[in-house]
């Protein structure tokens, strides 16, 4: 089976990300596919997020105070990333790291989402190295941030000793075993080597620790698939589908799946 990009859901506000090489063609949807950036922005952005943007470029610029300038230029980024605009994203996040003295957890977190949300594995690798640095500056001042501790681990994945960060995530399971990101993210991790078995348990460890992780369940699915239990996944991605609480993206890509069966 070829190797082909699956648009990834991760967090509780669905945004769209491209993280990882998995087995399966799911979408190739025009809502989920990467908006290719333009002087203009001119890529079915609503009008009423046009218009934040356009305030919040407006107080980024007319802004004195440091933590308030930086605070709206964490907001702006946050948009033109929902949109995939991931260049003109990090570009707010390399001001807002020399506005600030020391590691900034606001120019972190959009060097990791940009990187989440990269169009190809030398932008993904470029702002993963971005947030790297930062994010190993915030970890030794605050060994036990296990949230740090994870987005480290992610972007040491892509590095050049992926091991590092495997290693890291086990360890964050070793101070909370019911960690959901750490377990999501070997799990996710599993199924892009191959590895379904080991990816259905951690899966089904997070369906077991929350009965409603929709997003668990998607990716259970996935690996039934794989290992070839298609009755089981079927009735997974049917459960998502009747969910009224469920993601709309995870819905979506539930029955693309669905529908591949």
């Amino acid at each position: 089976m070829t190797r082909t990009q699956l648009i990834l859901v991760l967090g509780a506000a669905a945004l769209v990300v491209v993280l990882f090489q998995l087995p399966r063609s799911v979408v190739e949807n025009e809502q989920l596919q990467e908006v290719t950036e333009t002087e203009s922005h001119s890529m079915e952005i609503p009008q009423e997020v046009e218009n934040q943007i356009n305030e919040l470029r407006r107080l980024v610029e007319e802004e004195e105070n440091i933590d308030k300038k930086a605070n709206f230029a964490h907001s702006l980024a946050r948009r033109y990333l929902d949109y995939g605009i991931v260049d003109s994203a990090a570009r707010y996040a390399e001001q807002i790291q020399g506005w600030k003295e020391g590691p900034s957890n606001l120019a972190a977190d959009i060097y990791f989402t940009a990187y989440e949300r990269s169009s190809g594995p030398e932008q993904a690798k470029k702002y993963a190295q971005a947030a790297r640095e930062i994010l190993q500056n915030l970890l030794d001042k605050d060994p036990e941030n296990l949230v740090v501790k994870n987005r480290l681990a992610m972007t040491m994945v892509v590095s050049e000793n992926p091991m590092a960060g495997i290693s890291m995530l086990r360890e964050i399971l070793v101070a909370d075993e019911t960690n959901r990101q750490a377990i999501l993210n070997l799990g996710l991790l599993a199924i892009q080597s191959g590895q379904f078995d080991r990816a259905r348990e951690r899966f089904e460890n997070l369906i077991s620790l929350n009965p409603a992780d929709h997003e668990a369940k998607l990716y259970l699915a996935v690996s039934l698939m794989e290992i070839n239990q298609q009755s089981q996944a079927r009735l997974l991605l049917e459960e998502i589908l009747a969910t009224q609480d469920s993601i709309p993206a995870i819905k979506m890509m539930a029955g693309d799946y669905l529908n591949s069966l």
